[in-house]
């Protein structure tokens, strides 16, 4: 049960991130005052943060693949495949914060910057913090890299697709071009995530948990 809420949540939460990102998009073309992108970029940034968080949270529902491999190599021991195990959970652990950590940062600088010229003009010229904006942003990129490699190690289709698409929007931001190009690259990452979303299975524990709960409710009959 618990799975299909947190799957139709995720895909809820990503149509909101095409919705945003659509918004963002538009903005581009429209004069709209500071305050209206203000609100606009807050809204893409919530919500971006909590579609990539869903995101992140799925990645460990899933098996590392290699150590899957490794698996049925009798010459390891039980003890090195776990020890493989909870290390692989500990560096995903450490990814998915670096990840989020520079994620905000990036997104309080396209609402600092997208929303008011005035900052934009002192962040170009006060270098304490063009380090922190530009710092936060090669992290980013650092951190996307990264997520490629988790995707590909859970030899998903669709996450590397949306890592490959995000390495390049976080390339674009660094280079100073979170314009409609990238909000049209987030709107795709949104829909391969949906496509995800709805072919992803049940974890194991949780197809245990449901069978568990089905035997105790027959014997209750």
């Amino acid at each position: 049960m618990f799975f299909y809420l947190k799957k139709g949540f995720s895909i809820i939460i990503s149509l909101l991130y095409i919705f945003v990102n659509y918004n963002f998009y538009n903005s581009i073309f429209h004069e709209y005052t500071n305050n209206k992108i203000f609100h606009i970029t807050t809204q893409l940034g919530i919500i971006e943060i909590v579609f990539w968080i869903l995101l992140l949270y799925s990645v460990f529902e899933l098996k590392n693949k290699s150590i899957e491999k490794r698996k049925n190599n009798k010459s390891i021991t039980e003890e090195i495949k776990e020890k493989e195990i909870k290390k692989d959970k500990i560096d995903l652990i450490i990814c998915s914060v670096i990840f989020l950590v520079t994620l905000i940062c990036v997104n309080i600088s396209r609402v600092i910057l997208q929303s008011s010229p005035y900052m934009n003009d002192v962040v170009s010229t006060v270098s304490l913090y063009l380090l922190f904006f530009g710092g936060t942003r090669v992290l980013f990129i650092f951190s996307s890299i990264i997520f490629i490699f988790v995707a590909i190690s859970r030899r998903n289709v669709f996450l590397i697709l949306i890592s490959a698409l995000n390495i390049a929007v976080s390339i674009m931001i660094w280079l100073d071009f979170d314009t409609n190009i990238t909000a049209a690259m987030r709107i795709i990452i949104s829909i391969f995530a949906i496509i995800y979303y709805v072919f992803s299975e049940n974890s194991k524990k949780d197809k245990q948990i449901t069978k568990n709960k089905k035997i105790k409710q027959g014997e209750l009959v």
